[in-house]
């Protein structure tokens, strides 16, 4: 059976063990150590048990398939560099928020690293449950400008060809899913941060304006760094926030918390972007300051 190890053990790293649980055994790496690992997951309403664990001491880390890196993209560089060494075949997939851990990790591992993007939902309630609250996608494929092993094209295939409650879709170009969703995250997560509002707010005529500009600032950027974007991007925006309307973004709630932000992985990429390829970008950088100062 394919042994699993999950870096990440919150509420997108719990729904893809449950996910694969029947065809793996999925492992959580404390890579901090006030971790714990929800053991129920909750789904349409009925509970589901989780079958993961920590690895017990003295485990062969040689015996590994795959990582899977679903923490805060503030967290992989910290998490995945002291397994580096220890893992030098295994394959990876990474799946978090934002841009630039993707392309960080494929450089330590060429030819060893998948690429994931989601647009499943779930959070973790008070009783420490993990909750799915929104029926998703996720897309997987081979990092951009990498060309993959067989082994870990040969795994990327077997995940997505495994029946489960999720649904799992090879893409031979993952990185436009990736900025599609980076585009709508650098709308919505920011300005409910900062303005404390619920998603659904950002569907409402009150914000149309604020989110068309930077729906185009955004276009532009993408435009330039070769992964357009949908024309009808400011709508499609419009619409999963009417379907996230009563959602908190993760943003919000790491803001409301005193926690670090992902915000140098969303605007900051994009602003870097943008500055590389000598695009203007005001309103994406009022949000990003506005997060940084709504922080300190």
């Amino acid at each position: 059976m394919t042994t699993v190890l999950i870096i990440g053990p919150g509420a997108i790293g719990g729904l893809f063990a449950w996910h694969l649980q029947h065809v793996s055994t999925p492992m959580a790496f404390r890579h901090r150590p006030d971790l714990t690992l929800p053991d129920t997951l909750v789904d349409q309403g009925q509970p589901h048990t989780l079958n993961w664990r920590f690895p017990p001491e003295g485990t062969d880390f040689a015996s590994i398939d795959l990582v899977l890196v679903t923490c805060k993209a503030t967290q992989v560089e910290m998490a995945v560099t002291p397994l580096l060494p220890m893992l030098p075949d295994v394959s990876w997939l990474v799946c978090c928020n934002g841009l630039g851990p993707q392309q960080w990790l494929a450089n330590q591992a060429p030819g060893r690293v998948l690429w994931g993007s989601t647009t499943e939902g779930a959070l973790i309630d008070d009783s420490g449950r993990i909750v799915h609250t929104g029926q998703g996608e996720t897309w997987i494929g081979p990092a951009e400008g990498d060309a993959l092993s067989e082994r870990t094209r040969t795994l990327g295939h077997w995940l997505c060809d495994q029946a489960g409650p999720l649904v799992w879709q090879w893409d031979n170009s993952p990185a436009d899913q990736l900025w599609l969703k980076l585009a709508i995250n650098a709308v919505i997560n920011p300005i409910t941060a900062v303005e404390r509002l619920p998603n659904g707010a950002l569907a409402e005529e009150d914000w149309a304006f604020e989110v068309d500009a930077l729906s185009d600032e955004i276009r532009a950027i993408a435009r330039a760094c070769d992964h357009p974007l949908p024309d009808d991007l400011a709508e499609r925006i419009r619409a999963v926030a009417r379907a996230t309307a009563g959602n908190h973004s993760s943003m919000r709630v790491d803001v409301e918390a005193g926690r670090p932000t992902e915000i140098e992985f969303i605007n900051g990429f994009l602003i870097r972007m943008a500055f590389e390829a000598d695009i203007k970008a005001p309103k994406l950088t009022r949000w990003y300051e506005a997060v940084l100062k709504a922080r300190s």
